[in-house]
C-alpha cells in the first residue's frame, strides 16, 4: 500500500511544549498570537537559544507560516498548511449525534481550548482562500462559536470557512438569525448531512431520536435565511437507495442548497466497528447512483460524488465524480499503477487497506 500524497505527522525530538505553534524556517518572522517554532534542516548554534525543532523532511515539506500542533509524547501535526489542497481546524470533540459511522467519535468533557487554538490559528495563518471548520458539532458552543466567528471576522477577513455541522442547532431560528448575521457578506458556507428521506433512517443512522426533525427544520431556517449550505449524503447498505428522494426532497423543500455531496464511506473510527453493517461496495448500487444523477438533472442543484475509486463507479457518472481525497488522506495501491485515468482518480483513504479495501479494478 503506498503513502499519503501528503505527510502531516512527523516525530521531532524537542522539548517544545505542547499546544499550537506557528511554523518558520531558518528564521523567526513574527506571530500575533501563537507561539512560534524555527523548523531547521539540520543543527545551528545560532538557534540553541530559541524554539525550534532540527528536521530534515519536515523542513522540506513547510512553508513559512504554517500552523502545527505538538502533543506531550512528541508527535507533530502540520494542521494548517499552505501547500495542501484542503485544510481543516478541530474545533471540539463533544457532539449530540452518535453516527454508527463516525470518522471522529465524541468524547465528553470540555475542550474549549480546541476553539480558542483553532481561532489563533486561523488569525496566525490568515489564508486568502477556504478553510474547514469540523468537529463533532461546532455548534454545540452556541454563543462562544458566534465569538468564534467574530474573531476569524476581524483578524482573517480574506479567510473563508466552511463549517461541518449536523444542523440541529439551526432549528433555534434566533440562533440561526445570529449566525447569518456574521457571515452576511462572508463567503462562509455549512456542509450538513441529510442521511435519509425518512426519519426512522436518519435517526438510527446518526443514534439520535429527533435528530431528522431538528436537522430538516434547521436546513430549512439556514436556507431561507441565505446561509450557504452544502447537503451531504453518505450512503450505506441501510440508506443507499434514499439517495434519489433526498435529492428530490432537497430540490422540492429547501431552498439555498448550493450543491449535494455524495461521500463514499471512509473506514475511520465508528465505521470500521461497523463495517460489516454498513459498507457496501459502490458497484451494488451503481443504478441508484444512475438513477441520483437522473433525478439531480430535473431538478436545479448540482450533484457530485466525492472519494470514490473511477474504477468502482459506471463510465456514465464519472463526469460526476471529482479528484476529491485530501492530500493527506488518498492514495493509490499497487494495483492501480498503468491504469490509464489515475490523474484524475480520487484514488483510496489511506485508511483503507485489508478487509476495508475494495479491489482496484485498473482500467487501461
Amino acid at each position: 500500500m503506498s503513502d499519503p500524497i501528503r505527510i502531516d505527522k512527523f516525530v521531532v525530538n524537542s522539548p517544545t511544549q505542547p499546544g499550537y505553534y506557528q511554523l518558520w524556517k531558518d528564521e523567526l518572522s513574527g506571530s500575533k498570537f501563537l507561539p512560534e517554532l524555527l523548523v531547521l534542516a539540520e543543527p545551528a548554534l545560532e538557534v540553541l537559544d530559541k524554539s525550534h525543532v532540527v528536521h530534515s523532511e519536515l523542513y522540506q515539506l513547510i512553508s513559512d507560516g504554517d500552523i502545527a500542533s505538538v502533543s506531550a509524547n512528541g508527535m507533530l501535526r502540520v494542521v494548517l498548511s499552505r501547500n495542501a489542497n484542503h485544510n481543516t481546524v478541530l474545533v471540539t470533540e463533544r457532539c449530540n449525534n452518535l453516527c454508527s459511522f463516525c470518522s471522529q467519535p465524541p468524547r465528553e468533557g470540555n475542550d474549549d481550548w480546541l476553539l480558542g487554538q483553532a481561532m489563533l490559528a486561523l488569525a496566525d495563518f490568515s489564508f486568502d482562500g477556504v478553510i474547514g471548520v469540523s468537529g463533532g458539532e461546532p455548534l454545540l458552543y452556541g454563543q462562544k462559536f458566534i465569538d468564534f466567528l467574530d474573531f476569524v471576522k476581524e483578524y482573517s477577513p480574506s479567510t473563508s470557512l466552511h463549517i461541518l455541522t449536523n444542523g440541529r442547532a439551526f432549528s433555534d431560528l434566533n440562533f440561526t438569525r445570529e449566525i447569518a448575521s456574521r457571515v452576511a457578506e462572508l463567503n462562509f458556507s455549512f456542509g450538513i448531512p441529510l442521511y435519509a428521506a425518512s426519519a426512522d433512517t436518519h435517526d438510527l443512522l446518526v443514534g439520535s431520536v429527533g435528530a431528522f426533525s431538528e436537522t430538516v427544520r434547521g436546513i430549512i431556517n439556514a436556507g431561507n435565511l441565505g446561509l450557504n449550505i452544502e447537503l451531504r449524503f453518505i450512503p450505506t447498505q441501510k440508506n443507499h437507495h434514499d439517495l434519489p428522494s433526498v435529492i428530490e426532497y432537497c430540490n422540492r423543500v429547501f431552498s439555498n442548497i448550493a450543491q449535494i455531496s455524495v461521500m463514499n464511506l471512509e473506514p475511520m473510527g465508528w465505521a470500521r466497528k461497523n463495517w460489516g453493517t454498513l459498507y457496501i461496495s459502490p458497484l451494488e448500487y451503481s443504478e441508484t447512483i444512475q438513477n441520483s444523477v437522473r433525478v439531480s438533472q430535473y431538478g436545479t442543484i448540482p450533484l457530485v460524488l466525492f472519494n470514490y475509486p473511477l474504477c468502482h463507479l459506471k463510465q456514465e457518472v464519472w463526469d460526476y465524480a471529482v479528484k476529491s481525497i485530501s492530500d493527506w488522506k488518498n492514495h493509490y495501491p499497487a494495483e492501480c499503477e498503468g491504469c490509464r485515468l489515475i490523474d484524475s482518480c480520487g484514488g483510496y483513504f489511506a485508511s483503507a487497506e485489508g478487509k476495508y479495501l475494495d479491489q482496484p479494478r485498473k482500467i487501461l
